[in-house]
């Protein structure tokens, strides 16, 4: 039954995959269909905001790998700020749900033993994580399930730490809202991005990446063990083959 469960949702993210690769709108194509929902928001934001929310849920349960392209889109129709606060709870929402069921398909053998030391450098490795524009939110969420981390933690460091880039994202939106309306552009923004990068870095170095590539070893270890296991099996069943004549 969890086995079932976890391939439905393997078809799930490989469809939403399949299904954003194969797009046939070009980026104009994009742009327009995003400014006539932004005139249409305009007379029900709370409408607007909700599509949004339900968006942010789904895609980060299903591991979107573009969401920052949701995040933008929200600053460009709404305000960075609501679009940000939308976008980012629906997607630790939607991220919560991610890392319950992948939490619940790792082996506990497999996952890291649980210390207070390490408690402590897990949180800090998990907001710099989630702080980070360069590492996937996938990725994060795997780690937290990996690292057995509780559902509360990962609640808390996915709303503490995703904020500041999400709002980023929202503030790159509405600035090309401006744009099009012929505001100039504002560069100041862009010098914050490379302080999210520097402050993520120094706060995920802090993690517990020892017991990560140590497990990952392992798994390894048993899975060539597995398989010479089963190559040695089928010797010997093929050895037996000349005595069955």
């Amino acid at each position: 039954m969890r086995s079932n469960g976890l391939l439905l949702y393997l078809g799930a993210v490989a469809a939403a995959l399949l299904g954003w690769c194969c797009c046939p709108l070009s980026g104009d194509d994009l742009l327009h269909e995003l400014s006539a929902f932004d005139t249409r928001s305009e007379d029900n934001i709370v409408a607007s905001a909700l599509v949004f929310f339900v968006l942010s849920v789904v895609l980060s349960f299903l591991a979107f790998p573009s969401m920052p392209l949701v995040c933008v889109a929200a600053g460009y129709c709404l305000t960075p700020l609501w679009g940000g606060v939308v976008v980012v709870v629906g997607s630790a929402l939607g991220g919560l749900g991610a890392f319950l069921l992948y939490r619940k398909h790792i082996p506990h053998r497999l996952r890291a033993p649980a210390s207070r030391r390490r408690s402590l450098s897990l949180w800090l490795s998990l907001l710099g994580l989630r702080l980070s524009p360069l590492v996937p939110a996938p990725l994060v969420t795997f780690f937290a399930a990996f690292f057995g981390a509780s559902a509360l933690q990962f609640l808390v460091t996915t709303l503490l730490a995703s904020a500041p880039l999400i709002v980023f994202y929202g503030v790159v939106g509405q600035q090309g809202h401006n744009y099009r309306d012929g505001a100039p552009i504002e560069w100041w923004v862009f010098p914050g991005y490379i302080a999210l990068i520097a402050a993520s870095t120094l706060l995920s170095l802090l993690g517990p990446w020892r017991s990560f590539l140590n497990a990952i070893k392992k798994l390894r270890r048993e899975a060539g063990a597995a398989s010479r296991q089963g190559v040695a099996a089928g010797a010997a069943v093929m050895a037996t083959w000349p005595l069955r004549d």
